[in-house]
Formats: C-alpha cells, structure tokens, sequence
C-alpha cells in the first residue's frame, strides 16, 4: 500500500542518503525485496506479542542490508508498542565481563 511521504520522512530520507547512513524515519519508502525476511520479523513479533519468546542474529559481508534490515524492524516493532534495543557486536566492539565486570 502507498503512503505518502512527510515533508519531514522526505528530509530524513534525503539527508541520510546523502550522509551515507541508514535513515531513522521514512524506511518503509525505501524497503523493497524484503519480504520473507519482513514477514518472518512480523510474525516474530506477534509471537512475542503471544507470551513467547524469539530471537534473530542478523548477519552477512559489508553492504548486504543489516543495518537497513535491522532499522526496520525497529520501526516496525516500535509502532508496535515493543520497547526496542540494538546491539551492535563486532570483532571491534565485543560484549564480555571478567573479575564481575560488564
């Protein structure tokens, strides 16, 4: 289904495109050829909207869509009413404690 685009979706989209950075409003204009992947989140969440519980690890090489995918499901989990975290782990940036540290 068609929505129109905000003025301000227009200047988020617009101005992050040109950032090089996966825009924060407006993704749904831009979302094509998602649709299994979409429809498997969807029906994650209405799990989780269940009672139970559900998990997924997006991974793949640089410029495959993560971040793209993985903001989108974010918008699309908060107009949802879920409260949303992101975690991004990488060789760089690992999550790990020792000594009773986190």
């Amino acid at each position: 289904m068609n929505h129109p685009i905000s003025p301000k979706e227009k200047a988020a989209i617009i101005n992050s495109l040109r950032a090089g950075v996966v825009p924060r409003l407006g993704l749904h204009h831009l979302q094509v050829g998602r649709y299994n992947e979409v429809n498997a989140i969807l029906k994650d969440l209405e799990t989780v909207s269940n009672g139970a519980a559900s998990v997924r690890f997006i991974i793949g090489k640089f410029g495959a869509g993560k971040s793209f995918f993985t903001n989108l499901c974010r918008i699309t989990a908060i107009k949802k009413k879920f409260v949303v975290v992101h975690a991004d782990i990488t060789l760089d940036c690992r999550l790990y404690g020792n000594k009773g540290q986190a």
